[in-house]
């Protein structure tokens, strides 16, 4: 399918917006790209640069969400990988959690790909998940951390974020298809060099801002998509 978005049942996409349409001719006659895998945590830029993909012309999908019911007596990252397979034909990049968690499992399957790890600095990476989760329940956090309070367990929720990163850098250390992206530095000729594309005209996009949350647009774009997306 080649616009995944638009399927109103359609739960793991980024939705349709304007980066959507934005990229809808690259969509269209830009056949040619590689899977794009971003493995940075969540509120390092994840959205932001699935928005930019979406300019660019990829299907991007976001969270997995028919993996919420995983079992922690389990092997969780097998039964994610599991529930993840599907989406791996329908979609040509993938941000958002828990698709961090499988970049070994990922590489493996499409050792071509782009493996983009998004960075924050660790307090401010800190500080902008408490203020977006807060104590929150959050199904995936529950095995990613072990605990779902972001405010008294600050240092687990960094030990884990940092650990990460040194992972993937330490995994992608000899390999020519992985880019460090900070998104509050980089932006579109980081990006475009990395992917092989040719730059777009607009400005980089940056979503997901806590000064944002309150806009009377914003609050408006998210009711209509709550309203379409069932």
């Amino acid at each position: 399918m080649i616009f995944p978005e638009l399927h109103r049942h359609e739960v793991n996409s980024m939705k349709a917006s304007m980066a959507f349409f934005q990229g809808l001719y690259r969509r269209v006659f830009k056949h040619d790209r590689d899977k794009v895998f971003i493995i940075g945590f969540h509120k390092t830029g994840t959205s932001s640069l699935g928005k930019a993909l979406q300019i660019l012309g990829y299907r991007v999908c976001g969270s997995i969400k028919e993996a919420y019911d995983y079992d922690t007596a389990l092997d969780v990252k097998s039964y994610i990988l599991k529930k993840a397979k599907p989406l791996l034909s329908s979609y040509d990049a993938f941000q958002d959690t828990p698709w961090f968690l499988l970049y070994q499992e990922l590489y493996k399957l499409y050792p071509e790909a782009k493996f983009i790890l998004t960075k924050r600095h660790p307090e401010q990476w800190a500080k902008s998940v408490q203020n977006h989760f807060g104590i929150q329940k959050i199904k995936y956090h529950d095995f990613i951390y072990g605990t779902n309070n972001s405010l008294k367990d600050e240092s687990i929720y960094l030990n884990v974020y940092n650990a990460h990163n040194t992972n993937v850098q330490d995994f992608f250390s000899n390999k020519g298809n992985f880019l460090v992206f900070d998104p509050i530095t980089d932006g579109w000729e980081e990006l475009a060099n990395f992917l092989n594309v040719k730059k777009p005209n607009q400005k980089f996009p940056y979503v997901n801002k806590s000064e944002d949350r309150n806009k009377l647009m914003v609050k408006i774009k998210k009711e209509l998509k709550r309203i379409y997306y069932k």
